[in-house]
């Protein structure tokens, strides 16, 4: 399924783009778009879809470091150090994300829970400070 995204080409134009560049540009490429997903941070809206994209461009990535040469010539290890530099600066951007996602998991369960306990309050009624005669 071919998505419209402008900083993405197109799967036959993709395959075209990889036999002409050399992998450390491609990998400088799939770096800088997904530096530019991740910079404007984590949507309000449309989370599944932001989601998706960062994978794919997570997937695209291993596989462009996966073809990467063995050496490196003085303009490949230029490039190297650009997308250190980007790398750096996405990581944490990574993480916060993944932080908020998590705290936004763990506040839906406990509004569920509380839903739950609202809907339904003598559900989860406690056996505390009652007594049950076990004779027969």
């Amino acid at each position: 399924m071919e998505r419209g995204y402008p900083d993405q080409p197109s799967n036959a134009a993709w395959r075209d783009w990889t036999r002409i560049m050399p992998a450390i540009k491609i990998l400088l490429e799939i770096t800088k778009n997904l530096h530019n997903h991740v910079s404007p941070g984590l949507p309000k809206e449309n989370r599944e879809s932001y989601i998706e994209r960062l994978n794919e461009l997570l997937e695209q990535r291993q596989v462009a470091m996966n073809q990467l040469p063995s050496s490196y010539s003085a303009e490949e290890q230029r490039v190297g150090q650009m997308i250190i530099k980007l790398n750096e600066s996405i990581d944490p951007l990574l993480a916060r994300q993944f932080e908020e996602i998590k705290h936004n998991l763990t506040i839906m369960k406990k509004k569920k829970v509380k839903n739950n306990q609202y809907a339904n309050p003598y559900q989860t009624l406690s056996g505390d400070g009652m007594y049950f005669d076990k004779k027969k």
